[in-house]
């Protein structure tokens, strides 16, 4: 298969955490095998913290091949080439980065449809595009110390980190009203959530009021966003959504770039399978 195409879009209503300037979306584009149609269907994908675009290739490639256009942001400082604290802490700026792209494509190409997948912090960014919303309240109390999301490893003092980056942008309440921005896109017409994270940040309400059909996928083994706070409740909220674990024994970083040996790629294998039809089923084509 062809390598993706890059596109290095920008942001003019935001502002990049460094250096000023437009706040970049670069992309990567994985074209469909030629066919007939005249308009594709759009899957936009979003890594996990850390991560990159090229992780979820394993879900990507398979669904070019059966034509549909699929678009892997790069997330701006919090990427595997770059991690800011603003990247890190700020997640609600991932789901923009969405819109972004599908406004972009919305001008270059015929879309028949959009969809979106996203992995552990990308679950929360596709989510947010289907209309979760960040609980006001919930943090607050997480900005106060309050333990609403476990302290990330590696980030032990992240409550006074997080202080810091609160007055450099704006002060809490600045910051606050922006978080729980509601982000929902309407185009986006069904979302796969893989593993996904930072559930008990969320409004339940918002969860609760997702019109748009769901898949969530999560193991068993996921020490990282642990499923019963984490997918199994977004899986319970989220109205009619198809939720189930894929193993006793799967990990969070299964879902990832696949080097956990036979298990990730028998992981990899089933949830494209998975995914294929249900945007096949949900996703209108030209």
């Amino acid at each position: 298969m062809a390598d993706p195409q890059v596109l290095d879009l920008l942001d003019p209503t935001r502002t990049a955490w460094q250096g000023g300037g437009p706040r970049p979306v670069r992309t990567l584009l994985w074209r469909p095998t030629p066919d007939q149609r005249r308009a594709h269907p759009l899957v936009v994908v979003s890594h996990g913290s850390g991560g990159a675009p090229e992780d979820l290739a394993w879900l990507a490639e398979p669904l070019s091949s059966k034509g549909f256009l699929v678009a892997a942001v790069r997330h701006h400082g919090n990427h595997n080439d770059e991690n800011l604290p603003e990247g890190m802490s700020f997640w609600w700026e991932r789901a923009p980065d969405l819109s972004v792209v599908v406004d972009h494509l919305e001008r270059t190409e015929s879309l028949a449809s959009v969809g979106v997948v996203g992995y552990s912090l990308g679950g929360y960014a596709a989510a947010a595009v289907l209309g979760a919303r960040i609980d006001s309240g919930k943090l607050k109390r997480l900005y106060a110390g309050e333990a609403v999301l476990p302290i990330p490893p590696g980030r032990p003092d992240i409550v006074a980190e997080v202080a810091g980056l609160l007055a450099r942008h704006g002060g809490r309440d600045a910051v606050t009203a922006r978080a729980v921005t509601d982000f929902r896109d309407r185009r986006f017409g069904a979302g796969v959530l893989l593993a996904p994270a930072i559930c008990p940040i969320l409004d339940d309400e918002s969860l609760a009021a997702i019109r748009r059909p769901v898949l969530v996928r999560w193991g068993d083994a996921d020490d990282v966003e642990a499923p019963d706070h984490n997918g199994r409740r977004y899986a319970r909220l989220i109205p009619g959504a198809d939720g189930r674990s894929m193993g006793e024994q799967v990990g969070h970083f299964a879902f990832g770039d696949g080097d956990g040996g036979d298990q990730d790629a028998a992981v990899h294998e089933s949830v494209a399978a998975e995914a294929l039809a249900f945007f096949g089923s949900h996703l209108a084509v030209g």
